[in-house]
């Protein structure tokens, strides 16, 4: 036995001899993997922590995850709604059952819903157009008295009356197209469908063109009917699904529209409603294809360009009219209380050290996926610590969970949370890691690059039925980019755009940040997405029948929990990152050839090799010290902040006037993409502005956080020494 050599000994740590012989003889007990050393660990702890990890997946239950779905997804619960103070009181008493320490955090933030929405076609026929969702028998809560129609948040109120023009989905360059048909918005209702952007971008762009208003609908091509069988027959959006959601412009910033940068506390200072930038100025709603079809039927003008086509089954115009339409909007707008649920497992040798896993629990409607399978994985990660720790067990780092209120509104409740606890956050998190939701599919990570390795450690030791999650992502990857070979897999993080509760703490706060997902075949955009049908029906037949797919999501965070909590030297590489910088530089070369705008890369291609090099030195110094025992303890402490404070080396506050709260300078939101990371955000704004001075400025930036990254990694090689 090999008990006495672990660094914490605790019976309950020991290997068993069964289970010593089993690793010996590279045979995996239980249908566990054999002990590989892993990122962060010498040998011997790596072999503690493997029966740990191996004791935590073997506790993970698909009935356990299945009950704790139900009562999340019982009724509809929108932030601010009745419905979410139920949900919060379930997540209060089921944590603290848990015997986690439950806080709960209360903001009050600028919500809104509709009082009264009216969308009449007035020519060449007067119809009313639904914004309403029958009720279907296979999906017994389509019926629930307290749904209503659908609306998008922040909507201005008032009354726009115009033709239409279709514009397609509403981006800058299909207005572009417009005006080469000679076709413009100006004073009349832009229709577009969802997809390739967010919908406040769409709103936006219709805004500054000139429309009076803009009607939202999904198109049957993008996620409906053409791609198969719809709800509830299968995965995809139906005839009289709509999509709801929120048009705030956050690209300014995040959270409530009234306290950037501080928490929206009682007593926060909040700017007027009426100069609020990230707040439209024109109505927008939302309809399905079901009602669409009858404007779209109805325009004239010229054809449509061939990409200008979807779903439908009718030739594609874009007027303008003669369709013609008057939209209608009273919206309830005000301040009302929300609330983060956030529940914690205190370390036992480096408490104010944590990890932190987020989700959210404010849904459109049931929240059947959104965000219901999420915060379902969540609670089982945590009862299953908690089940740990009544058995003698405690992290070494302090492990948390939050339950974000007010996602769909902005991602709200994460970013007060994370503006108010700005400085402590800052100190104190090693790494924060979003689960927005999950579907039976293929495993999506997504985050900094310092972290690619970690997530790739872990998945080598979660099994995945006769594989492990690993060996899957390599398939799955080869797939997606069309190889057969998978040999050449280097590990890697989607780049975190927007979209979930990632983004104030990765974009604000500049701490290590991840996305873990499983997703289906359309990616984000589901079938009952954002609207009634989003209900655990969906979930049973499609989403996750019998939990299987929630039993590996709960594993591999449990997994990563424990990893990151227990090990000796945190496990992030920087020469990945290194190497995703040197690719962004090139890629700026090029954006620079495209703006005709000069940039001497030189400078930033320098800085970006010496980070690489620095961060190779660091990783084999770590390697080498730990495959002889560890790093010393005098030394450990500081090594390790510094190595989880590397992240905050690339935040700069000297941004664009308009853009200061993402403080990131290698990593932001493309806003003209749906949720894609943005590498170098600043400077691909200063280049698609063809702003000279403008890009001679986010060069500094970058220049300087690059300078600073690289005496951290030097500072941090010689705490290695």
């Amino acid at each position: 036995m090999i008990c006495h050599t672990l660094p914490r000994a605790a019976a309950l740590l020991c290997l068993a001899p069964a289970f010593a012989a089993c690793l010996q003889n590279n045979i995996s007990p239980a249908g566990e993997l054999p002990t590989r050393v892993k990122l962060g660990y010498t040998v011997a702890s790596s072999a503690a922590q493997q029966q740990l990890e191996t004791r935590f997946r073997q506790g993970v239950s698909a009935d356990s995850m299945s009950a704790l779905h139900k009562p999340l997804t019982a009724r509809p619960h929108p932030a601010g709604s009745a419905g979410t103070q139920d949900v919060v009181r379930y997540l209060q008493q089921t944590l603290a059952g848990y015997g986690l320490d439950v806080q709960t955090h209360e903001y009050q933030v600028l919500l809104a819903k509709p009082k009264a929405i009216a969308i009449t076609m007035t020519a060449p026929a007067r119809r009313a157009l639904s914004i309403d969702e029958p009720a279907i028998p296979e999906d017994p809560t389509s019926s629930h008295p307290e749904l209503g129609g659908g609306y998008v948040a922040y909507s201005a109120s008032g009354t726009a009356e115009g033709q239409v023009v279709y514009v397609n989905y509403g981006l800058p360059a299909d207005y572009a197209e417009l005006a080469t048909l000679g076709v413009s918005v100006k004073g009349k209702i832009a229709l577009a469908r969802y997809g390739r952007s967010h919908r406040a971008v769409k709103t936006h762009t219709a805004e500054r063109a000139g429309a009076r208003a803009v009607i939202l609908y999904s198109d049957p091509g993008d996620d409906g009917e053409a791609k198969g069988p719809a709800w509830p027959k299968g995965y995809w959006r139906g005839q009289h699904m709509l999509q709801r959601g929120n048009a705030k412009y956050s690209w300014y910033w995040h959270g409530d529209p009234l306290t950037p940068g501080v928490g929206a506390t009682k007593d926060a200072v909040r700017i007027p409603e009426a100069t609020a930038p990230t707040l439209p100025k024109i109505p927008v709603v939302v309809v399905s294809w079901g009602e669409a079809q009858h404007l779209m039927a109805a325009l004239g003008g010229p054809n449509a360009p061939e990409r200008f086509h979807g779903g439908l089954r009718m030739p594609y115009k874009v007027g303008p009219g003669p369709a013609a339409v008057r939209v209608q909007v009273e919206m309830d707008q005000g301040l009302r209380p929300i609330y983060d649920v956030v529940a914690s497992l205190r370390g036992a040798s480096t408490p104010e050290r944590s990890i932190l896993f987020g989700t959210h629990h404010d849904a459109w409607t049931f929240g059947g996926v959104d965000p219901g399978t999420g915060a379902t994985a969540l609670l089982e990660v945590a009862k299953g610590l908690g089940q740990l720790a009544k058995t003698g067990w405690k992290p070494s780092r302090t492990i948390a969970f939050a339950f974000w209120d007010a996602e769909e509104f902005g991602l709200v409740g994460s970013t007060e949370y994370a503006e108010a606890l700005s400085a402590q956050l800052q100190e104190q998190l090693i790494m924060y890691v979003n689960i927005d939701m999950y579907m039976k599919g293929r495993f999506d990570p997504g985050g900094v690059p310092s972290l690619a390795a970690f997530v790739a450690d872990v998945a080598k030791d979660v099994p995945e039925g006769d594989a492990t999650v690993y060996e899957r992502w390599k398939v799955s990857e080869a797939a997606r980019q069309k190889v057969t070979d998978t040999s050449a897999f280097t590990p890697d993080l989607e780049a975190l755009g927007s979209g979930a509760d990632f983004v104030p703490f990765q974009d604000h706060l500049a701490v290590p940040t991840m996305a873990i997902e499983f997703i289906g075949d359309n990616g984000y955009g589901f079938g009952t997405y954002h609207s009634n049908y989003d209900s655990r029906a969906y979930v049973e037949q499609i989403a996750d029948p019998g939990f299987t797919q929630g039993v590996l999501m709960a594993q591999v965070l449990g997994t990563m929990a424990l990893r990151m909590s227990e090990a000796e030297v945190l496990p992030f590489r920087f020469s990945h990152y290194a190497t995703k910088l040197l690719d962004a530089v090139d890629a700026a070369s090029g954006w620079s050839r495209d703006a005709g705008v000069a940039m001497d890369a030189a400078p930033l291609r320098d800085r970006a090799e010496a980070v690489r090099v620095a961060s190779v030195a660091l990783e084999q110094a770590i390697d080498a010290a730990l495959a002889v025992g560890g790093v010393s303890s005098s030394a450990r402490a500081a090594l390790n902040d510094r190595l989880s404070r590397m992240e905050q080396t690339l935040a700069d506050d000297d941004g664009a006037a308009d853009t200061k709260w993402y403080r990131h300078v290698f990593y932001g939101w493309n806003i003209y993409s749906l949720y894609d990371g943005q590498p170098l955000p600043g400077l691909a704004e200063a280049f698609r502005l063809k702003d000279a001075a403008r890009v001679t400025h986010e060069l500094g930036r970058i220049q300087r956080a690059l300078d600073r990254m690289h005496g951290e990694l030097l500072a941090a090689r010689r705490l290695v020494n």
